[in-house]
């Protein structure tokens, strides 16, 4: 039997004073609470009790141990209550991984409704567009842009983020806008070194065909943030989450190209390691931020393309996946 247990049937005995008073709070029989005690005794390797028709008293050991269990399983109340307390207030620090970009345009922007709505919730954000292990990093939850490292984390689809080709008007008044996937060849273009592969754009035209274009030029970068600044100042055209440029193409900094092929769409994750279940923290968490995605409109809802209902957003309590596999996860 448990051995926790055991100590627990035993401080009820010293605590009432017999038997028959535990055996009718558990349930049982006077019998089978004290072979509890006996057990106790025995794997101790000491006599606890001494007992006589009608009472028991303590040895010296059984004193000590008594005192050493009281300790324990005050404690473990202690903890257990300090834990609910914790749970219920949805307090203590949150670590959050993000890619750069992301963070600072999708993350932060809305932490002050949500420290608003959890007054006793701190977030520690860690930004960072290179591949994140949340074991080794100590992170509580992340936000992965792109198709998924394989391992053991849950993932939780949250959104989808959409991708354009985009240009400054000065680089297209220069160096003319392409018409077609092929005629990249001849531009610069800016890549980021943060995808599985590296120098290739995909695109599929209005029939449905799939076109792989090759690409190169002057600048490539692992910073999101780098790329777009090289872009807004002219230097090439980027592959990229439309997301990242959505200030900058309403302010007519830059402008989509080749708008009439479709780029497959990047999914917006969040992952965390697995439990039980997840932390009131993290469920809450998530769930503001994917209600506040549902209604941005530079990041389209959860499986948008798929038609799922918005009702499927923002609720920890749905379905969740181990990461599928993918050689290198792909950010923006």
């Amino acid at each position: 039997m448990d051995r926790l247990r055991l100590m627990e049937t035993f401080v009820r005995v010293v605590e009432t004073g017999n038997f028959s008073a535990v055996a009718r709070e558990e349930r049982s029989t006077q019998s089978a609470i004290s072979k509890q005690v006996q057990a106790l005794e025995t794997m101790l390797g000491a006599k606890l009790l001494v007992r006589s028709t009608r009472s028991h008293a303590l040895t010296e050991a059984g004193k000590r141990y008594y005192e050493r269990c009281r300790q324990v399983l005050d404690t473990l109340e202690e903890a257990r209550v300090e834990i609910q307390r914790t749970e219920n207030e949805i307090s203590g620090v949150l670590r959050v991984a993000a890619p750069v970009s992301f963070g600072r345009l999708h993350i932060v922007p809305r932490l002050g409704a949500f420290f608003a709505r959890y007054p006793q919730l701190k977030i520690d954000l860690q930004l960072d567009d290179s591949f994140v292990d949340l074991v080794v990093g100590g992170i509580d939850v992340a936000f992965r842009v792109g198709e998924l490292k394989d391992s053991r984390l849950i993932a939780r689809r949250i959104g989808t983020a959409h991708r354009a080709l985009l240009a400054s008007p000065d680089y297209l008044a220069r160096h003319g806008e392409p018409r077609a996937p092929s005629e990249l060849a001849r531009h610069q273009c800016i890549v980021y070194t943060g995808l599985a592969n590296v120098n290739e754009w995909n695109f599929q035209d209005e029939d449905g065909a799939q076109h792989t274009v090759r690409v190169g030029g002057h600048l490539q970068s692992n910073s999101s943030e780098a790329i777009r600044q090289a872009v807004v100042e002219g230097l090439g055209i980027c592959y990229t989450p439309q997301w990242v440029y959505g200030d900058d193409i309403r302010a007519g900094r830059v402008k989509p190209i080749l708008t009439q092929y479709r780029l497959p769409p990047l999914p917006l994750n969040v992952v965390f390691q697995p439990a039980r279940r997840p932390s009131l923290k993290i469920s809450h968490f998530v769930s503001f931020f994917a209600d506040e995605f549902a209604r941005d409109p530079d990041i389209s809802p959860m499986l948008a393309d798929e038609g799922a209902p918005h009702e499927a957003l923002g609720k920890l309590g749905g379905s969740y996946a181990v990461e599928p596999a993918s050689q290198k996860p792909s950010v923006p």
